[in-house]
């Protein structure tokens, strides 16, 4: 799958290419914004060379910098960011960084004059969606992997207790995909960021909530992904950086439509209580469950599956890794785990006996075990754990 043709897919709001941040002036002035709440990683916004705009973004605006929030995003934090968003009053939120610093955006976008900061935890835990919002929304990502800036959901943690708050106004009037800003991660990030991607991508293809459309997204997601992670983590150069901005914004995409699953399920606990990078943590368990869905017989599966859509999906996963059946499936995974340098056995991982696996599914978000076309109970979910070693 070429470039040329993800390129093709992209929605008309989206600016792409590389040096494309420099346009966010433009894009500020055509949207009337003249008060502009940046949200924005502590040392990301520099170290992506996004800062380089700043200068002429003051020019067509009043900008207000916020970076005070921790990397999983937390109500606390949500709260000091609504207050400041009461103090400044901007008419744009623009939100420059991974997965967290859009999914801050894009909440303070949401809940912006509607909920005072001492009242969102009440907000959150009662649910809701947010269909209208006050002020503007720019998303520009700085990594390959979330997604965040093409979905129309966040997540936000009360606790350990992982909310993903929903509803169109969170999906931004414009975005900036600029693959030059993804350049500047760790190898690490670069390849947990990616890997994220890839999870979404084959999750996607086999969600119960799939479409035509998100698995046409998916598909072309996980081939252009497929091509050039690996580059990206080691030898990051602009054309591995091209392909991985568009591969993930595809990906985001596909889980847009049909949500994510069982592995993705499984990953929050790990983040939360062991610390492990999100893309990372999701990895873990992927290629398990790859195995598990390829096995996977028709009795095994939800209510209105069809098992030849099920088997199709799995089939083109697989083939996709360049494998021919699930348990190679997962070898090729895990073989690109490791050439990623992702640690791919949970035991290294702090995960080391079964008070903590148990502690570990008793965290998944049951909605997220429902969009899994495969029946999973909690027993089910330990031996995952205990098969990744």
């Amino acid at each position: 799958m070429s470039t040329a043709r993800a390129v093709d897919l992209l929605a008309d709001e989206v600016t792409f290419g590389p040096g494309t941040v420099a346009r966010l002036p433009e894009l500020v002035r055509e949207l009337g914004a003249e008060r502009v709440l940046l949200v924005c990683g502590r040392r990301s916004f520099e170290a992506s060379g996004a800062a380089t705009v700043l200068p002429e973004l003051e020019q067509v605006a009043a900008v207000h910098r916020w970076s005070d929030f921790s990397p999983n995003t937390d109500a606390a934090d949500l709260g000091r960011g609504l207050g400041e968003l009461a103090t400044f009053r901007p008419d744009l939120v623009l939100g420059v960084g991974g997965g967290s610093a859009m999914d801050m955006a894009k909440l303070l976008a949401g809940y912006g004059g509607r909920v005072p900061g001492d009242e969102i935890v009440a907000t959150i835990q009662a649910g809701g969606r947010i269909d209208a919002r006050d002020p503007g929304l720019i998303l520009v990502p700085t990594t390959s992997g979330s997604g965040a800036e093409t979905t129309h959901f966040a997540v936000v943690y009360t606790g350990h207790d992982k909310h993903s708050i929903a509803g169109p106004a969170l999906r931004p009037d414009r975005i900036v995909l600029d693959p030059s800003l993804t350049l500047s991660g760790s190898p690490y990030q670069r390849a947990t960021s990616g890997i994220d991607a890839v999870c979404q991508a084959i999750e996607s293809l086999w969600a119960v909530g799939g479409t035509d459309a998100s698995r046409t997204f998916a598909r072309e997601a996980l081939a252009v992904l497929l091509d050039h992670i690996e580059a990206f983590v080691t030898a990051p150069d602009d054309t591995a950086a091209a392909g991985m901005s568009l591969g993930s914004h595809l990906a985001g995409r596909a889980i847009d439509v049909s949500k994510t699953t069982a592995a993705h399920a499984l990953s929050y606990g790990l983040t939360k209580r062991h610390g492990v990078s999100h893309g990372h943590a999701v990895a873990t368990s992927l290629g398990p469950f790859l195995e598990a869905h390829a096995a996977a017989s028709p009795d095994q599966l939800q209510a209105g599956v069809d098992p030849a859509t099920h088997d199709a999906a799995v089939a083109h996963a697989v083939a996709a890794l360049g494998a021919d059946d699930g348990p190679s499936a997962r070898r090729a995974f895990v073989g690109l785990m490791e050439r990623i340098g992702l640690e791919p056995r949970l035991s290294e991982l702090g995960v080391t006996d079964e008070d903590e696996r148990a502690a570990l599914v008793s965290t998944v978000n049951l909605e997220r075990l429902g969009n899994d076309p495969v029946r999973f109970d909690a027993d089910d979910l330990t031996a995952i754990l205990r098969s990744t070693g």
